[in-house]
């Protein structure tokens, strides 16, 4: 029997080589698969860490009570060998000790922590030079940051005090990179307060002091400390091991050093829970590539075989006749291909590791190291053993042929029940799988090749009706006497062996359709979610004093309001509040990027919560505020219950509420507010009058506002006050807005009584009395989102930008909002800043142009405000594209390329494995009298029926599973994905495609006829 094999194999060299190729691309497309998950997975957890926060990929220990002693390297101490025992291989540890207190030095006095940090030295620059040890009786030696050292007053080898502790500075220094985790965020080098002087070098007067790794004291009593261990994730045990062990590590390590006392924190669970999720998608996502991969390359082998086995129907119909037992022809059959099948093996692991390597260094957001396991020879065996099957079910037909049917020179088309069985469990299959889709949840089981089963279903059920219509149609068109068309359509018709050709073209169409399709989705999901997320082309977080420092900065670094524009967001504290969006209206339509997805224009929506004001600011220039007013009680009626007078502010530094220097008394006075804010200028936000108890009416009337400098020159006087209100101004009533209209009344004096009355009845006070400048429309009106379900004209509830439970006016309605995305409301800063009366709320920021200028940050610190993130739409929407689903789809896309190339190698194979009976027959109706163009046709009307039935089933497949794609690794868009793709670039696939079918057919098709030419002379 070997022999016989040894012999088949030589006398079939080409077959077996086909098979050889066809299996180790099976081989290897099965191995690719296993191969670049792996190294996927190494590069998403490596950008997960470079990305993630310094907090985030940390985990620390510390000791739980306070020791005597400077801080020192705890190193070598007990705590460091219990650290070095607890922490798994692979962490970097970085041991550190500090102690809190305050510096002093002959300029100025610094809160800080003196910190002994293992390796900082090779991380700052220093002029001077890092502390060294020192003995008892010398003086400590530490570094400062250079803004420690500007507050303080030192520099190189000056002395100051930490505490009660004198230190000498041994160098000052400056931070290589801030964003550096040993860093830990801004643990120890700190941001600088909002106002602070602008200057390029990073941190604050409070930066960490650095101490020596020893520095005894001659009583170590004066000073505690505290040791600490930074354990650091690394890509290396990223590599190494798998989530769940990392998990494991962690948790263990928590429960030690419980037990031994120390203190344990770390947000590592949810850095480890991200690594895991994108894991996890990029292995479900790859399944569909590697599941088309290896599909299409059984599919082509089984034609080229099929094909092939057909050829020889004649030799093994002879064979039976002359006694051969089919036992023996199988076993034959079986030993022919499985000697290739397994020498695929090794050379498909070789063929997907390279692959993969391939697509690693294309594709992949970081680099990552592609190798051979078991997992991977496992892969490959699979695919190659599958390939084996496929071998054998291809000559299965033939195999358990009567010897009548197998002398026929034309096989018999596929009747009875195998093949309608065959095509029904393909069918139930398909179906299950887009059931699994659509009924949510986590995709799993064939719902991951939901697409690829539902393209091989359409294909075969297209390919069954493309050759009973060919049948009749080509029969109609012979009647006709359209021989060329006709004649190929017969014989597409009467070979079975074209039936498997059209559901691989089909699938190899409708697959690169459909991943095209997914990929051009996921991209304009990607640009649409990171535009409405991030809401400009650039936003930058920032610290304010407050929301008036950040608006006037804002239009100090871009008058023309052609770049820039301040804003404040706040966050929902549940899915009932509502995220508020305050923007300087003016520059909303400027900056920000304009999309339909918004349902509302921008500029109608800046012109909408922008009505002109009721009334004008009333600002304030002084640090005195003098309020002349006539209150009118029964000062023995109210008993211990006082009245007094109170004024809110609102500056550069915030809104600060000040009482009056005295107590509201009976008759004329004036009652003075110290306001040292609003030397430079401020803005009256309201008067109030506190009185918890009114036994009787109470009546105030408001004469005269004053504002100066108090007494400027010692002599007991206030000079120089200026009149900001007369009585017949105060008096006008539209200026003004009651803050308690319900338990209180507002009138208007006249003459010698010009002024404000406000008249308060007896009884408990729940709020103040009061009036409130009217300098901005109240309620506020906001453009609120659709979602909410209010109508336009409505009063919304919402927590304003100072915290308060506020009301907003609606005035128009959006699908979304910039930043806010489906759930929301935008109202104007400015108004919004001037009702505000607490403190400040939600995150400051500043929305950019794409035309910033380049050194606009710089711009930004020198008006004061500190730039804390940047960010950008094109590296938010990068960010989507270097998580583990976009990884998935680009696999996804190059399975679907390669796929193509395979539908045409099977093309290839059908027609090199019936060229010879194909010619012969050709060669006989050429002499009978055949035209020349009628020998030509034949291979085109299988890709036009693969190109038509590929388009079907891919608007078929998109519309059944296009709910169940999951395009983001995390959270869900606040857009929906968009139903369809744009059909331009999906026809930059698609048309090359069926162009290489057709050139394939065209060449095919000339081969043949340049053969008929050769033996027919004509």
């Amino acid at each position: 029997m070997l022999a016989i094999i040894w012999g088949a194999l030589t006398a079939r060299r080409a077959q077996a080589l086909a098979v050889l190729l066809l299996a180790v691309l099976a081989g290897a497309a099965a191995a690719a698969a296993p191969s670049y998950v792996a190294a996927a997975g190494q590069a998403v957890a490596r950008n997960e860490l470079a990305t993630a926060d310094p907090t985030d990929s940390q985990l620390r220990l510390a000791e739980s009570t306070d020791y005597p002693g400077m801080p020192g390297d705890p190193s070598r101490a007990p705590f460091g060998n219990d650290v070095r025992e607890l922490a798994p291989a692979g962490f970097d540890v970085v041991f550190g000790s500090q102690s809190g207190g305050v510096a002093t030095g002959r300029a100025g006095k610094a809160t800080s922590n003196l910190v002994f940090r293992s390796g900082v030295c090779e991380r700052v620059s220093v002029t001077g030079a890092c502390p060294r040890a020192t003995t008892k009786g010398q003086l400590p030696e530490v570094m400062v940051s250079t803004h420690t050292a500007q507050r303080l007053g030192v520099a190189a080898g000056g002395q100051f005090t930490f505490g009660a502790v004198p230190v000498r500075v041994a160098g000052v220094y400056r931070p290589l990179d801030v964003t550096d985790p040993f860093w830990v965020g801004a643990e120890f080098i700190r941001t600088p307060a909002a106002g602070a002087a602008a200057t390029a070098v990073p941190g604050s007067a409070e930066d960490a002091i650095f101490t020596s790794e020893s520095a005894p004291l001659v009583d170590d009593q004066v000073i505690t400390r505290r040791a600490t261990a930074d354990l650091y994730l690394t890509e290396r045990l990223l590599d190494s091991h798998s989530v769940r062990d990392l998990q494991s590590m962690v948790a263990v390590l928590a429960r030690d050093s419980d037990l031994r006392g120390f203190g344990s924190g770390t947000s590592l669970s949810a850095f480890f829970d991200r690594v895991a999720l994108q894991r996890g998608q990029l292995a479900d996502g790859v399944t569909l590539g590697a599941g088309l991969l290896v599909l299409l390359s059984w599919l082509v082998l089984f034609v080229s075989v099929s094909s092939g086995a057909d050829e020889r129907r004649p030799e093994q119909g002879l064979l039976l006749l002359r006694g051969v037992q089919r036992p023996r022809l199988w076993a034959l059959a079986i030993g022919e291909h499985a000697v290739p099948v397994l020498v695929a093996i090794p050379l498909g692991c070789l063929g997907g590791v390279a692959a993969a390597r391939l697509l690693a260094a294309h594709t992949l957001p970081t680099q990552a190291d592609v190798s051979v396991d078991a997992t991977v020879v496992g892969y490959a065996a699979v695919g190659a053993l599958g390939a084996l099957v496929a071998v054998l079910l291809a000559q299965a037909r033939t195999m358990s042929a009567p010897v009548v049917d197998l002398l026929r020179r034309v096989p018999a088309r596929a009747r009875g029940w195998r093949a309608t069985v065959g095509d029904m469990v393909a069918v139930a299959v398909a179906v299950a799988a887009v059931v699994q889709v659509r009924s949510g949840g986590t995709p799993s089981g064939l719902a991951l090749v939901a697409p690829v089963v539902g393209a091989l279903a359409a294909g075969l059920l297209f390919a069954r009706v493309a050759m009973l219509g060919g049948a009749v149609a080509g029969a109609a068109l012979l009647a006709r006497g359209r021989t060329a068309s006709g004649l190929a359509l017969v014989q597409v018709a009467r070979q079975p062996r074209f039936r498997p050709l059209i559901a691989l073209l089909t699938v190899a169409v409708a697959m690169l359709a459909f991943t095209a399709a997914t990929s051009e989705v996921a991209s304009a999901a990607y640009a649409d979610r990171a535009t409405i997320e991030v809401g400009a082309p650039r936003v930058v977080e920032v610290d304010a004093t407050s929301r008036s420092h950040l608006l006037n900065a804002v239009r100090a670094v871009d008058p023309e309001g052609r770049f820039a524009m301040a804003a404040v967001v706040t966050n929902a504290a549940s899915e009932a509040d509502t995220p508020v969006l305050a923007v300087d209206s003016g520059r909303l339509a400027t900056v920000t990027v304009p999309r339909s997805f918004y349902g509302a224009s921008l500029a109608d929506v800046a012109r909408a919560i922008r009505p002109d004001p009721p009334g004008e600011p009333l600002d304030l220039r002084g640090r005195l505020l003098t309020v002349l007013a006539t209150a009118d009680f029964d000062k023995a009626a109210f008993g211990g219950n006082r009245v007094r007078l109170v004024v809110t502010v609102a500056s550069a530094n915030g809104t600060r509420v000040v009482v009056a220097l005295k107590d509201v008394e009976p008759g004329h006075d004036e009652y003075r507010f110290p306001v040292p804010e609003c030397a430079q200028t401020c803005r009256l936000v309201k008067i109030e009058i506190l009185a918890e108890v009114v036994p009787q009416p109470l009546v105030v009337r408001f004469d005269k506002l004053l504002t100066g400098d108090g007494d400027t020159d010692g002599d007991g006087d206030f000079d120089g006050d200026r009149v900001r209100l007369t009585g017949a101004q105060f008096g006008e009533l539209e200026r003004w807005r009651q803050t308690d209209p319900n338990y209180s009344f507002l009138s208007s004096g006249e003459g010698k009584d010009a002024g404000l009355v406000i008249d308060i009845p007896d009884g408990r006070r729940v709020k103040p009395a009061g009036i409130s400048v009217a300098d901005s429309p109240s309620p506020l009106p906001g453009w609120l989102t659709r979602s909410k379900g209010e109508m336009l004209g409505s009063s919304h509830r919402y927590e304003a930008i100072d915290g308060t439970p506020s009301e907003a006016r609606v005035v128009g309605l959006a699908d979304r909002l910039p930043r806010l995305g489906g759930s929301g409301l935008v109202v104007d800063l400015e108004y919004a800043d001037r009702l505000a009366v607490a403190g400040q709320s939600g995150t400051k920021e500043v929305w950019l142009t794409r035309t910033a200028p380049a050194d606009v940050l710089d711009r930004l610190r020198a008006q004061g405000l500190v730039v804390k993130h940047d960010r950008t739409i094109a590296a938010v929407r990068d960010g989507y594209d270097r998580q583990g689903a976009a990884i998935a789809l680009r696999f996804n896309l190059f399975a679907a390329l390669a796929g193509v190339l395979i539908g045409a190698a099977g093309l290839v194979a059908l027609a090199a494995a019936e060229q010879r009976n194909r010619v012969a027959m050709l060669v006989a109706l050429r002499r009978q009298g055949l035209p020349a163009r009628a020998v030509r046709g034949g291979y085109g009307w299988p890709v036009v029926v693969a190109t038509v039935s590929g388009g079907i089933a891919t608007v078929v497949i998109w519309l059944l599973t296009r709910d169940g794609q999951r395009l983001f690794s995390r959270g869900r868009s606040p857009l929906p994905l968009p139903d369809w793709p744009d059909a331009g670039r999906l026809l930059l696939f698609v048309a090359p495609t069926v162009a290489l079918f057709a050139l394939t057919a065209v060449v095919l098709a000339r081969i043949v006829a340049a053969s008929i030419r050769r033996r027919t002379g004509r």
